[in-house]
């Protein structure tokens, strides 16, 4: 954990925070006859703040669940209470049944206090706030809202492809310019022609602070908030002095491109994306508000949640088809095969093309499926009492969906649910190539983006844009590995 060297000022901090969450916990616990789901053995105090592993979490909660023989568990850390989710029942009946209550997330304080993204859609509590941005962020990308983001992902495709082809040493700088190119002309209309553009630059330089940042059990002061109040010169916190070095980060990466298209509409050369048309409406006679600065703040945060998200699981997503082709490189030819049989040399593939395409539909299943972006989601927070199963959950709990285990079980998806294997997704049939998509098979992007109401509203665009780009990238080349000045691969 970053900052809990071992000194005499950071031990008396979290003694004192243990102390008042013991106490806190004791005087302010709630009555209730049911017992808590099961989970490791807690400590006095600290609870299982030992236990909690420090890196591949979604692997020890799977452990737990099968040593348990149990979809949901309870873990305890100083006080705070973690409820992990390993079923796609449980997150089911939870997060998306009963969203009402489990909507909530819990405060991040590195991230949200220390570091400044309060502003950011993905973390803000459940409110009247929350709903604000939503709204703007749903109106716009929804499923049958494809045209307005349809032009963007084609156009930075087109340029993604010629880079390849003109550098294909330089393959990971392609991707992620590729999908920053595409979130900045799909939020602000701006064109990008060069990796060494500032906003690619600083796309980024804010998704390593959120990725690290986002880390469970990378900072304590996550754990005991109280720790935030030590100056920054204290021994041992490091962790005042990393936040204070990313502070404005964000602010600073989102302000610029909105601030272009504010120009650009006075100059009369905006382009259309959505930045401009929330701003338009806001010029409407008939549009209703009170505080423009206010507004316009949501649009720019709104904007930035999409320029972030974008920037981030979209590169993430495409790095690991990449992966799965030098890994599987049967799977690369079986989809390539389809591709040439039903698109034909001329041209390259289109959405239309989706439907008659199920072996490269399976393989994009099987890419969200073997290597999610997100293994345990982004937490959500139990805003009163609740009860499952005959388990009590405590409220405030912490709620982590084991996405990366509900996504590997082998009950659903078969014994070899640990490996590459998109067949998983089809079943024999008479036709072009003898496959058609199994009805019966729980697809992974409902699972993979969230749950309830805080899935992901630009799920469709990921997944349209996702498609297109490995449909696109496996018709135009064979993707193997690099071979030396000898000839040998490595």
């Amino acid at each position: 954990m970053e900052g809990a060297a071992l000194n005499p000022p950071i031990i008396i901090a979290v003694i004192l925070a243990l102390l008042f969450v013991a106490w806190h916990h004791r005087n302010g616990g709630s009555n209730h006859k049911l017992p808590l789901p099961p989970g490791p053995t807690k400590l006095p105090l600290l609870g299982n703040v030992l236990d909690m592993p420090s890196t591949f979490p979604w692997i020890k909660f799977s452990q737990w669940a099968e040593k348990f023989d149990s979809d949901i568990l309870h873990l305890e850390v100083a006080g705070v209470n973690y409820i992990v989710l390993s079923s796609y029942d449980a997150v089911a009946d939870l997060l998306e049944k009963r969203s009402g209550i489990y909507s909530g997330r819990p405060h991040l304080t590195m991230l949200c206090d220390l570091v400044g993204w309060s502003g950011d859609l993905l973390l803000m509590p459940y409110g009247n706030e929350w709903k604000s941005h939503r709204k703007l962020f749903q109106q716009e990308f929804h499923a049958s809202n494809s045209s307005l983001y349809l032009p963007h992902e084609k156009k930075a495709l087109r340029a993604f492809l010629k880079s390849l082809l003109d550098a294909p040493e330089e393959w990971r700088e392609h991707t992620q310019h590729l999908l920053v190119a595409n979130i900045l002309g799909v939020a602000y209309g701006l064109h990008v022609q060069s990796r060494n553009d500032p906003d690619v630059k600083a796309a980024k330089k804010m998704v390593d602070v959120i990725t690290s940042a986002l880390l469970p059990g990378e900072y304590l002061v996550d754990t005991f908030p109280v720790l935030k109040y030590i100056p920054s010169w204290f021994p041992g916190a490091s962790f005042k002095r990393k936040a204070d070095s990313w502070k404005g980060i964000r602010n600073a990466t989102i302000t610029p491109p909105f601030m272009k298209v504010k120009k650009a509409m006075v100059n009369g050369t905006a382009e259309d994306c959505f930045t401009l048309r929330c701003l338009q409406r806001l010029e409407r006679p008939d549009s209703r508000h009170d505080n423009l600065s206010v507004e316009e703040e949501i649009i720019k945060n709104t904007a930035g949640t999409m320029y972030e998200g974008g920037s981030d699981t979209g590169t993430t997503a495409l790095l690991t088809f990449i992966l799965a082709m030098l890994c599987f490189p049967c799977a690369q030819r079986e989809a390539q095969e389809e591709l040439d049989e039903v698109i034909g040399k001329e041209r390259l593939p289109d959405h239309e093309d989706e439907d008659f395409l199920p072996y490269v539909k399976a393989l994009v299943y099987e890419c969200f499926r073997w290597q999610t972006v997100a293994p345990l989601s982004i937490p959500h927070r139990v805003d009163t009492d609740d009860n499952y199963k005959g388990y009590f959950i405590p409220k405030h709990s912490t709620v982590l969906a084991n996405v990366w285990g509900i996504l590997r079980n082998e009950k659903t998806y078969g014994p070899n649910a640990h490996f590459f294997e998109p067949k998983r997704w089809l079943l024999k049939c008479s036709g072009q190539r003898g496959w058609k998509l199994n009805p019966d098979m729980r697809e992974p992007i409902s699972i993979s983006f969230g749950f309830g109401r805080r899935a992901c509203p630009g799920k469709h665009m990921a997944v349209s844009s996702f498609w297109l780009s490995v449909s696109s990238m496996l018709h135009s080349f064979n993707i193997t590995p690099a071979i030396d000045k000898d000839g040998t691969s490595y």
